[in-house]
């Protein structure tokens, strides 16, 4: 077996009311609240964040309009710094969660943030605030990983600080009631996409297979909520997985990282066309195994017979995907132009080739 390490930096708390966990967390500190837009007001986690400062004796201020955008996590770690934030919460998907967790570490690394988001430093133990994670979309699993995505939009630069991690990530499935059907297909499809690239390869076979029963129960959960959208054991389920996608307990026998260029080239749509990280991974993924199958096609065959119980070819294998997630209720191509000069001009970091990924783009276009 290979040698493998386990990390235990995020204190994980699954319940249906966070509020008195909260409260315990936020005991008389000055508070900085990260959302995106209205959503935690309709699902209630913005009344049971404000309710549980409120309680403890502390003070609650808002960072609404959250996103990963290099200029909105600046703002937010001067109001940090402005106001003397003692605590950061941040609520949402990927986006505002990994902006909470620039903002809390860039409270204390402000000038070369972007160092870090480019790699160039390893943020892995330095000083932040204290920083509890909410995931109100789940799939990312941004709250239970190391990761944090940051984009200079204008500029088509962006980056991963690898190493900073939420104290407390808090699991509340009824969170996600907000969301309509086709948002709640996202986050199955996205945590199942992200669990696969976790086990990808992975040649422990106690964590693939562990990998692989998360899987099928986030495609159970998947196809539930498309019966029944207010099973809040499903949305448990979709939640736990993406946490467990990220926790490093998964792939630990990996000898290669191949599965992970998913992350860079899912960024080629964002620029491209403007999509939303859901859209953009869950649309290329299948298409993405196609073309890393003349890589590493024994790997990617027996994820699907293991996974979907698809055998024989994997590129029958990844049509059948395709349908898949259409089935699930999510649109599985883009429309536009494929302006394969501008892909050459993004910097992403793969082991495909350019006229690979233009492959793979090409594909997924209607």
């Amino acid at each position: 077996m290979k040698d493998f390490q386990l990390r235990n930096d995020t204190k994980l708390l699954f319940c249906s009311n966070s509020v008195e966990e909260l409260r315990n967390l936020t005991k008389g500190k000055r508070v900085l609240f990260a959302y995106g837009g209205g959503s935690v007001k309709k699902n209630g986690c913005y009344e049971d964040v404000k309710t549980a400062v409120a309680d403890s004796g502390g003070m609650l201020y808002d960072a609404a309009n959250s996103s990963r955008e290099r200029s909105v996590i600046l703002t937010g770690i001067r109001m940090a710094k402005e106001n003397q934030i003692e605590m950061v919460i941040g609520a949402g998907g990927a986006s505002v969660m990994d902006c909470a967790k620039l903002i809390a570490f860039g409270v204390y690394h402000a000038e070369d943030f972007w160092d870090f988001v480019k790699g160039r430093k390893n943020p892995y133990g330095l000083d932040k605030l204290p920083l509890v994670l909410m995931p109100t979309y789940p799939s990312s699993g941004s709250e239970y990983g190391l990761g944090a995505v940051s984009a200079d939009t204008p500029n088509d630069d962006f980056g991963t600080a690898y190493g900073i991690a939420a104290d407390y990530a808090i699991l509340v499935p009824k969170y996600s009631l907000s969301l309509g059907a086709e948002m709640t297909a996202y986050t199955g499809l996205v945590t199942l996409v992200q669990l696969s690239a976790s086990i990808l390869g992975d040649k422990n076979p106690v964590s693939y297979d562990a990998g692989i029963s998360v899987i099928r129960n986030v495609l159970k959960a998947i196809k539930q909520l498309k019966k029944n959208p207010d099973d809040l054991d499903a949305r448990g389920i979709i939640l736990y997985g993406a946490s467990i996608s990220t926790s490093g307990r998964l792939g630990i026998g990996k000898e290669e990282n191949y599965s992970y260029d998913i992350y860079e080239v899912e960024f080629i749509p964002e620029v491209l066309f403007g999509a939303a990280y859901r859209k953009s991974l869950t649309t290329l993924f299948p298409r993405f195994l196609k073309v890393m199958a003349s890589y590493h096609e024994g790997d990617i065959r027996r994820y699907f017979e293991d996974a979907f119980g698809y055998e024989g070819d994997v590129a029958e294998s990844a049509d059948r995907m395709v349908n898949l997630f259409q089935d699930l209720g999510v649109d599985m191509y883009f429309d536009g132009d494929v302006d394969e000069e501008h892909i050459a001009q993004i910097p992403i970091d793969s082991v495909l080739k350019q006229e690979e990924t233009i492959r793979m783009v090409k594909e997924c276009m209607r």
